[in-house]
């Protein structure tokens, strides 16, 4: 009797232990832009401003905030941001943000600030799922926010990119890190990501 319940216990676990290991290739699901009072893009790769300047030039918001805005990292700069035409007076930088958990505390406090309601958030493909999580945690429905995902520069999936596994695995660890509140201990700058964590 004993043998057959750990036969069965032990089924049970490695059949949760594949629906973690599937569910986990499943980052991206974006959801569909519609009009906000700011665009967010997350501080990280390339492909992000990109988007969030196509989101900006289609209407979709009047302003892009840029968390964290750092210069000396042209995805995350507000020149780049320029030159990709988004005019200075639309873009608002935030300079405090480290990891996934300061983008979400952080960009709200600046919602608050700023008397926005609404926001896209816009972040690689890879890291939707993890961003999503987080800032519904930290908003918890004060603001009405959309999750798009940004492809990377020309235009592939996280899947389609150098140091796909990486991405993976690094996604993988941090995403259950998040579920467990844990992010002090996992947030630290990831240098494949730039300064998202």
């Amino acid at each position: 009797m004993k043998i057959k319940i750990a036969v069965i216990l032990m089924c049970i676990s490695l059949m949760l232990m594949m629906v973690v290991i599937i569910d986990s290739f499943n980052h991206n699901k974006t959801d569909s832009p519609k009009k906000a009072d700011v665009i967010i893009m997350l501080g990280g790769d390339s492909g992000r401003l990109e988007k969030s300047a196509e989101l900006y030039h289609n209407g979709y918001a009047d302003y892009v905030m840029i968390s964290p805005e750092i210069e000396s990292i042209r995805s995350q700069s507000t020149e780049y941001a320029i030159e990709l035409g988004i005019p200075q007076s639309a873009i608002i930088e935030e300079h405090k943000a480290t990891s996934t958990y300061t983008n979400a505390t952080e960009t709200l406090k600046l919602m608050g600030k700023y008397d926005f309601n609404s926001a896209l958030v816009v972040t690689s493909d890879y890291h939707l799922k993890r961003s999503k999580m987080i800032y519904d945690r930290v908003n918890d429905g004060q603001y009405e926010l959309t999750y798009i995902s940004a492809l990377g520069t020309n235009g592939e999936k996280w899947n389609e990119r150098p140091g796909a596994k990486r991405l993976w695995f690094t996604e993988f660890y941090k995403l259950w890190g998040y579920r467990l509140g844990l992010y002090n201990f996992i947030d630290v700058p990831d240098a494949y990501e730039g300064n998202e964590a």
